[in-house]
């Protein structure tokens, strides 16, 4: 949605709106000129905007002042390699320097022109570049790819037009043409070639502006072409390497018996290979390689079958066990590897793989020639242990999936290491594990979804045979393997789009019989289409699915947006093609191995799906619009149709939010503010709950990995497909979530919950009677199975107190799985008050002894009235020793003295306490038994500076020896979250019209504190057009940018005021889109509505719903700021001379601070200049004054100090 309102705006905005985006510093800098480019990410398209790296991946043109054919580029793509990372050098801007000069930079010869610049701006990862429309600009050009020339300042300089490529494919007897053109007219141009002995003069003209030349050679070879001119005085030149081919007739011959496409080996013979590659209406073809040292060779034309299909070649000679690099020279335009082939050479990535990852890597450097691929013959089939011809797989219906990405799963990224993990996997209880696609893809650092060859494992996690290995004792440990895979589409680099490429049009030709030339309308798009009609495209699906399960006996597949499988326009809705393509590829599969897995990633029309699961294939379904709610204390969704064995259900995936991060972020909290599910201890309790709630459902179920530690670092962080940081270990970037107590105890409930899942087994869980609750705050499980076995599972998802009939199947004695202990039902509907979060799973038999300290039920010691609260406010603390974990002391239930020790939070992200009091006045009093109070205000209790703002207090509680401790939930530190005494949204100036430049200031400390930690903030914003007391969603006008448009809205941090963030615009030409009316000067403006959002806009900031003094916040969070009414001051005793106060709240309706210290008297004035409030200090206390009995509107301050100076200000004062 994104790029297509891009599109849109780029009709309505000139394109020198965007012309900012690159700078050449000089300006008119040329070839031996240093110069250095910027780049501002906040312009164009502004996918980069808050990147914390961007790079550069760049090059030179060197054929024309208009060309766009790269050369000597520098940078690995994808690659956060420092090769090409640009300098940040403000908000979204970057720079790279390019000395000492352009020329010696790019390594560019002397006498070779240099017209443009070359670039691309990428994320670290390669995920996301910032470009924009295809265009003019005053700086040079955009193509339609997203690629950018900068131009360069060249005076005098001859082109060579012809030959443009670095070969040229002639028949025997004709010839080449050479030309050039020249900047202006000449005195003297000359063709000159080298054959091999030195330049020869072959033509030459006396004037105008161009030449040309027929070269006829007698046999294919290399040559050397210079052009050499006088024009304005000026001696320049030209040269060129160039290859010319001379073709032989192709020689007609079908292939030899047993052959087949690809790469052929023959066995009892190393010294040959049989290479076959399909090609229909191509003309001719070469094998080129190490082994020609990278030229063409008439020996090494291939042959051609009859019906024209398939090019072929023999090739003998050959070194046993030796690996050799080659490509496929089709039709004198495409270089390819063998798209069988099991093994790829990446002139760009191969480099970056350790040694220890992958050992002797063949060497290849080819960039000019791009991926290749290798063959080597006597190579040893690899043993698989007795154990693959026993090997069962777990029942499909039942499954439990683990998915991971091998990269970010082990620090080495390699097979090997994989292998370690499986006795953590095996502890963990599940039965199945699911790989990301790791057959070849573009770059090492992916997700996978790039594919570029299929029957090649991706070097980047190890060799073949380490694949195989981890396969075969994933086996051994009674793990099923499934691999991640993508046919939906194919990337750039795939040797079947590059073999029918029209480079023109930057697309797949349109004879291209694997490829859609478009993506069919209505369809996501990713890379490049697969045509799924297409019989070559089924038969290349076909052998790719057959290769994997018998070359590495995996055991099935989960195959990426199968939704995608057709040439149909209407994508949701039935489609019978492409329910009858996945059919007959899984009766394919079926027909190799009859028990395969075949699950698809669909998200199609229900009937399909139905269809589908009918005819024996799974089907995926994403259930986190039903469980993250309910993880974050407020569940609106419910838990239906989640014992489907038709799908693999689960809350999270590869694509979704972190579950444990979206409960940080977004959780509730109770209406005392004791109960907080952004509170770590309270998030880690409801994911196990969470996880009950999925598991001991029947069916299939997935993990994504560390979920079972609460994984809750960001989906976004560095990048979305970049990697993150390793649970394991503690590294500096490690999370060490593994060696965490905690994190363990997670971990142990997973385990405990699908041990009891397999104990019972799904089987039976399946076939048993049901009475579940599955909405609601408070949901249960109740199963009573055919053999009169009972298994009930209730929880509470709210954060208050809340009831449910457990639903039990009979009266007697039923065991909580957990805590060991035992209950007598004698009602098996009698009510059960749950606490915020508390769960229990209760059966008849007995399972367990329990599992110490692995579940609890979260209580909070501590709590504060007022609720919430300002540093300003005077609070009253109130601790609960009765409630309180003791730190390995005696504890302090029924303690004669308690104490709280207690400091502030300075830092917006941080714990870390500091101006501690621990002393007689931290004693508390005693209110009854085991309950204990303290009164303070903050600010002094403290020593707060009247600007020193704090977003913490952090508390627990010692007896008057300090010898026994009183702390929060698993001995933490109790944290009180502090509201900011400013307010969240202030607007300067309060009134406005069209064309008023205002200041739209958000608080991200004040309210629900949802974006206190961001670090980038957007106002996505609209504006009110009606004179409404309350407007709603539906009111939103003149909206600019989508949700998640991060090219509009990016608000900047307020110097010196950390999560403080601004936005200064003017409505006029802020608020302009596509299809509502651009506002005018007069148009009247009521409210400007808006949401505060992170840059992914999976978190906002907002407050309680109700009227504030800067206007409405509605239920749902959205914010509508008044326009103030304008008030006109006939004496303003404010004058400019006098140094500005900070009075705030601003607005305010009951008290103002006024933040100056030394004051002695205040004086405040109405708009007509008369004094309506006049107090004196003694100058030792920071003023505060009483504005409740004022009139609303506006009001002037002046103050004095003790030193007899003047200072002004201006509040607004509301009901």
């Amino acid at each position: 949605m994104k790029k297509y309102y891009i599109l849109l705006i780029a009709v309505f905005l000139p394109l020198m709106a965007f012309n900012q985006m690159i700078s050449l510093t000089p300006s008119d800098a040329g070839a031996d000129d240093a110069a250095s480019i910027t780049f501002n990410a906040a312009e164009g398209n502004g996918d980069l905007v808050g990147a914390a790296k961007v790079y550069i991946h760049h090059g030179v043109v060197l054929d024309e002042p208009t060309g766009t054919t790269w050369s000597n580029v520098i940078g690995n793509w994808g690659q956060d390699d420092g090769v090409g990372e640009m300098t940040n050098v403000g908000t979204d801007l970057w720079e790279i320097e390019l000395t000492p000069s352009i020329r010696e930079y790019f390594g560019v010869d002397e006498g070779t022109d240099i017209f443009r610049i070359s670039a691309v701006f990428r994320s670290a990862d390669g995920s996301a570049k910032g470009t924009l429309p295809p265009g003019e600009y005053g700086w040079g050009t955009v193509i339609s790819n997203g690629d950018n020339f900068i131009n360069l300042n060249v005076s005098n300089f001859i082109s060579i037009t012809n030959p443009l490529g670095t070969d040229s494919y002639i028949d025997a007897g004709d010839s080449l043409l050479i030309s050039a053109n020249a900047s202006s007219d000449v005195t003297k141009m000359t063709v000159l070639i080298d054959e091999g002995s030195g330049f020869v003069a072959l033509d030459s003209v006396s004037s105008g502006t161009s030449i040309s030349y027929y070269y006829k050679p007698a046999s294919s070879i290399n040559i050397e072409i210079k052009i050499t001119a006088t024009l304005n005085g000026e001696n320049i030149e030209a040269t060129r390497s160039h290859v010319i081919v001379v073709k032989q007739a192709t020689v007609i011959e079908d292939l030899p018996a047993g052959i087949r496409k690809g790469i052929n080996y023959h066995d009892g013979d190393d010294t040959k290979v049989t290479l076959v590659l399909e090609a229909p209406e191509s003309d001719f073809g070469y094998v080129v390689g190490d082994f020609s040292n990278w030229e063409v060779a008439d020996s090494n034309q291939m042959k051609q079958t009859t019906d024209g299909e398939f090019l072929w070649i023999e090739l003998s000679g050959l070194e046993s066990q030796k690996e050799y690099v080659f490509q496929y020279w089709v039709d004198g335009v495409a270089k390819i590897g063998d798209p069988y082939a099991e093994k790829v050479a990446d002139p760009w990535n191969d480099k970056h793989i350790p040694a220890s990852v992958y050992p002797d890597l063949p060497i290849y450097d080819k960039e000019e020639f791009q991926t290749a691929t290798v063959f080597q013959t006597g190579q040893s089939d690899y043993a698989w242990a007795a154990s693959e011809d026993t090997w069962e797989r777990p029942d499909l219906d039942h499954l439990v999936i683990y998915e991971l990405l091998v990269r970010d799963f082990v620090a080495t990224h390699s097979y090997s290491t994989l292998m370690d993990t499986l006795s953590y996997l095996k502890r963990l209880g599940v039965d199945a594990i699911e790989l990301m696609p790791f057959n070849e893809f573009e770059g090492n650092e992916s997700w996978g979804y790039n594919p570029s060859y299929y029957f090649a494992p991706d070097k980047y996690y190890g060799p073949k045979d380490s694949l195989k290995k981890f396969i075969e004792t994933a086996h051994q440990e009674g793990f099923a393997v499934i691999m991640d895979m993508v046919l939906n589409h194919a990337y750039g680099q795939n040797a079947l789009v590059k073999l029918y490429w029209d480079d023109a049009a930057g697309k797949p030709a349109a004879n291209n019989p694997w490829f859609n030339r478009d993506l069919p309308a209505n369809h996501f798009g990713w890379g490049l289409d697969f045509d799924h009609e297409s019989n070559y495209t089924k038969a290349f699906i076909d052998s790719v699915n057959k290769y994997w399960l018998e070359e590495y006996h995996i055991d099935g597949y989960r195959f990426d947006y199968t939704k995608g499988f057709t040439n149909s326009t209407s994508p949701d809705s039935y489609d019978a093609s492409r329910i009858a393509i996945l059919k007959r590829m899984a009766d394919e599969i079926w027909s190799q191995d009859p028990e395969a897995y075949v699950i698809l990633e669909h998200w199609g029309p229900s009937n399909e799906e139905t269809e589908l699961a009918d005819y024996g294939m799974k089907l995926w379904s994403n259930r986190s619009y039903d469980y993250v709610p309910a993880i974050e204390g407020h569940p609106s969704n419910n838990f239906n149709n989640m014992d489907r064995t038709s799908h693999v259900q689960y809350f999270n995936s590869h694509d979704e939010q972190r579950v444990a991060y979206e409960a940080l972020q977004n959780g509730s909290v109770s209406s005392d503010g004791t109960y907080n599910v952004k509170n770590v201890e309270v998030m880690l309790e409801r994911k196990k709950m969470l996880a009950a709630f999925l598991y001991l459902f029947p069916g299939p179920k997935m993990i994504w990995q560390f979920d079972e530690l609460a994984y809750d670092i960001d989906i976004n962080f560095n990048d979305r497909v970049g990697n993150k940081p390793l649970p394991w270990g503690d590294g500096e970037n490690d999370l060490g979530y593994y060696e965490d107590p905690n994190r363990q105890l997670v971990y142990d409930a997973y385990a405990a919950i699908l041990a009891l899942r397999n104990a019972i087994t799904a089987d039976t869980l399946a076939a048993a009677t049901t009475n579940h609750t599955l909405s609601g705050n408070s949901r249960g499980l109740s199963y009573a199975t055919k053999g009169g076995e009972g298994l009930v599972l209730v929880g509470n998802f709210s954060v208050e107190v809340g009831n449910i009939d457990p639903k039990f199947t009979k009266t007697g004695w039923w065991y909580n799985y957990f805590s060991g202990d035992s209950i007598d039902v004698t009602d098996v509907n009698a009510t059960m008050t749950l606490s915020a979060g508390e769960w229990h799973i209760y059966t008849t038999t007995k399972y367990s002894d329990g599992f110490e300290g692995v579940v609890e039920v979260y209580q909070n010691p501590v709590s504060v009235n007022p609720y919430p609260f300002t540093k300003e406010d005077e609070i009253t603390i109130r601790f609960d020793a009765s409630k309180a974990s003791n730190d390995g002391t005696a504890g302090l239930v029924g303690a004669s003295e308690v104490y709280m020790i207690s400091g502030v939070v300075t830092d917006p992200s941080g714990t870390e306490l500091t101006k501690i009091v621990n002393d007689a006045s931290a004693q508390m009093t005693n209110v009854s038994g085991d309950i204990w109070e303290i009164t303070l205000t903050p600010e002094s209790y403290y020593s707060l500076a009247v600007d020193e703002d704090i977003y913490k207090i952090g508390v627990f509680f010692r007896d008057a020896d300090s010898i026994n401790l009183g702390k929060g939930f698993k001995n933490s530190i109790v944290y009180l979250s502090v509201t900011s005494v400013e307010p969240l949204i202030t607007i300067e100036p309060a009134h406005f019209t069209a064309n008023t430049e205002i200041t739209i200031t958000f608080n991200a400390n004040a309210g629900d504190r949802g974006l206190a930690e961001a670090s980038a903030v957007y106002m996505h914003t609209g504006v009110v057009l009606s004179d409404l007391a309350s407007p709603g969603g539906s009111d939103w006008s003149n909206v600019p940018g989508d949700w998640g448009d991060n090219s509009w809205g990016g608000m900047a941090a307020v110097t010196g005021k950390p999560g403080f963030w601004e936005i200064t615009l003017t409505p006029k030409t802020f608020y302009q889109n596509a299809t509502d009316d651009n506002l005018e000067d007069d148009t009247e403006i009521y409210w400007i509505a808006a949401v505060f959002r992170s840059s992914d806009g999976n978190t906002k900031g907002s407050d309680s719903p109700g009227e504030y003094d800067w206007g409405i916040i509605q239920t749902g969070g959205d914010i509508f700021i008044k326009n103030q009414p304008e008030s006109i001051s006939v004496s303003d005793p404010i004058t400019s001379d006098i140094k500005k106060l900070e009075v705030y709240p601003n607005p305010a309706s009951d008290r103002i601070t006024i933040a100056q210290e030394n004051v002695t008297l205040v004086t405040i004035y109405n708009i007509t200049g008369q004094v309506v409030q006049e107090v004196r200090f003694d100058g030792t206390e920071i003023p505060r004054l009483d504005v409740s009995d004022l009139q609303s509107g506006m009001y002037f301050i002046k103050t004095i100090d003790e030193n007899d100076n003047a200072s002004a200000g201006r509040f607004l004062k509301s009901n």
